[in-house]
């Protein structure tokens, strides 16, 4: 993922929060992927958020997670969207793209439920 667009769905995270912040942007961690039947070890920074308040699911400080891989992944699946493509390739991501991204990401477990 492009460092600019990275650092623009942490901001409107952070931002447009409602229940979920941002605790940390840029530590690193190293998953095992699986491709073709093996497995395989990914590199990459994890987007860690914490629970500022209670949520339906999540107690007030649950740390969630998601690498950026997945974060790359989401993206993909949506730029099939010609309007998010745009906006993505202009670097002008709404507040509900960066929903999309991190519901899919999580495979529909985290709804940020922002506001703007």
């Amino acid at each position: 993922m492009k460092e600019s667009i990275y650092r623009k769905l942490v901001s409107v995270i952070h931002d447009y929060r409602t229940w979920i912040d941002v605790l940390d942007a840029d530590r690193e961690s190293t998953f095992s992927v699986q491709k073709g039947g093996e497995l395989h070890p990914v590199h990459c920074r994890v987007l860690y958020l914490v629970a500022k308040v209670p949520n339906s699911v999540y107690p007030k400080g649950h740390v969630l997670s998601i690498p950026e891989y997945k974060l790359d992944s989401a993206v993909r699946s949506l730029k099939r969207n010609p309007d998010f493509k745009s906006r993505y390739q202009s670097e002008a991501l709404l507040y509900t793209d960066v929903e999309d991204i991190v519901r899919i990401a999580s495979n529909h477990f985290i709804k940020l439920e922002l506001e703007p």
